[in-house]
């Protein structure tokens, strides 16, 4: 059975309360309270206040005694100690209750939960303000409102990652029958949720890592609104899982097929954007805000369109594309917007119907579970929005600087860049090898005609 001891510590007369938490072999924490009392006040042998009987009969005798202007100081001591001596019976209780909750929550019991404890008996913290859940709503609430980069509010994908990541967050809540707390989310809590993430969820350590940046970025900010966190969850131990990204691109070779497409009315219209897509570099939320009014004219008459990433807030200027140039005089402007949930689903079917239907290794989202696999598909079947951007940096990638190619993409380093189109940062060591082997075959030629003519 738990036992809640208080004791008091210090030389001087004017010392601090610690309460003593003993609970079995493996929990014995011992914490500053945050009260002060007078040692004489203090009965060393039971570990509490003197009682209040004595207190009592002591006021009335230093009434008789002292100075009115000693007695109104010894009628304020008097009055503290019994104010202490509540707080201390509330904590105690405090202490008792969220001891039986955190047992049957299965939350562990250790100094950081004392301390959070403690905290809420004072009154410093309440009950929903340390539950994770709920910071992590709160923070999502404050986002629209926060200034970055001289600018107010954040893109809607980013409002949209932390629905995702409170639902992800609810449903392992649910599935261990617990609400967590701020101070729960340790290295346990980091190690339990991958594996649910991974072996219930099926999720790619790419999206589990957007989960935990989030996570710490919550708790980073509770901290510096004061609330008591576990210092786990900020070092680099606590971090965010990553894996290659598996991505395919369409070729120019593939988009000149796409171009010939001839369909439905709706398949058309997302044949158009898809070949815009790829020749702009445009994530889908751009592109489908795109209108004449990104059309811009250059002193030399040369047309770009300029629009601003709604993600990164970058501007951007890319030139026209003959082929974009042909669809917007072809239709007067650019094609009728669509959602981002029709475009997967059209340009699938386009792809799917010019017969591109190669075995290719991939990831996909399972029509039916919703859940992402992977594995060998028709090619067709990998197809999404994303594959415009992606497509636009691979088949520039050789072809221009990697700078340039970064002013259309957004990215801000060669190295985000790479990792991007899925090269590493060792390629350039084929480029020298071809270099040299060449020189090496021309050396030998020379050696040989020299032989040949001596």
């Amino acid at each position: 059975m738990a036992k809640i001891k208080f004791t008091l510590l210090g030389k001087n007369e004017l010392s601090n309360i610690y309460v003593r938490l003993i609970d079995g072999r493996k929990t014995d924490i011992k914490l500053n309270t945050g009260l002060v009392i007078e040692k004489e006040f203090w009965n060393a042998t039971t570990g509490e206040i003197i009682d209040l009987e004595a207190v009592k009969e002591r006021k009335t005798k230093v009434v008789k005694v002292l100075s009115p202007e000693e007695k109104e100081n010894e009628l304020q001591r008097l009055s503290k100690v019994k104010v202490v001596r509540k707080e201390l019976e509330h904590l105690q209780n405090e202490i008792k209750t969220e001891l039986r909750t955190g047992k049957a929550q299965g939350t562990e019991i250790n100094r950081e939960w004392l301390e959070t404890v403690i905290l809420k008996a004072k009154g410093l913290i309440k009950e929903q303000d340390t539950l994770f859940y709920n910071l992590i709503e709160s923070y999502k609430l404050k986002l629209p409102t926060m200034v970055r980069n001289g600018k107010i509010g954040v893109a809607p994908g980013t409002i949209r990652n932390y629905n995702t990541t409170l639902q992800r967050l609810k449903k392992y809540e649910e599935a261990k029958n617990k609400q967590l707390h701020i101070t729960d989310i340790d290295f346990n809590f980091h190690t339990d949720f991958l594996k649910f993430a991974q072996t219930k969820l099926k999720l790619s350590l790419n999206s589990i890592g957007k989960d935990i940046k989030q996570f710490k970025t919550v708790i980073l900010d509770a901290k510096e609104n004061g609330l008591k966190v576990n210092d786990q969850a900020l070092t680099r131990k606590f971090n965010a899982p990553s894996e290659k990204t598996l991505f395919i691109t369409l070729n120019e070779d593939e988009i000149s097929d796409i171009k010939k497409f001839e369909g439905a009315n709706h398949l058309e219209n997302a044949k158009d954007w898809l070949i815009i897509g790829c020749w702009t570099g445009c994530r889908v939320g751009d592109l489908m805000q795109l209108s004449e009014d990104n059309v811009l004219i250059t002193p030399k008459g040369q047309k770009f369109i300029r629009y601003t990433q709604s993600k990164t807030e970058k501007q951007v200027d890319i030139p026209l594309h003959n082929d974009v140039l042909e669809i917007i005089d072809r239709l007067g402007g650019f094609p009728r917007p669509i959602s981002d949930q029709k475009f997967n689903e059209y340009i699938k079917t386009v792809c799917q119907e010019i017969g591109m239907t190669e075995q290719v290794y991939g990831t996909r989202q399972n029509p039916e579970t919703h859940l992402k696999e992977t594995g060998y598909f028709e090619k067709w079947q990998l197809v999404r929005s994303h594959i415009c951007r992606r497509s636009f940096a691979t088949n520039h990638y050789n072809k221009l600087p990697n700078k340039l190619i970064m002013a259309v993409t957004g990215h801000s380093t060669e190295k985000m860049l790479l990792n991007y189109i899925g090269e590493t940062e060792n390629d350039h060591i084929d480029d020298f090898l071809s270099v040299w082997n060449a020189a090496n075959i021309k050396d030998e030629k020379i050696v040989e005609l020299a032989a040949k003519t001596s």
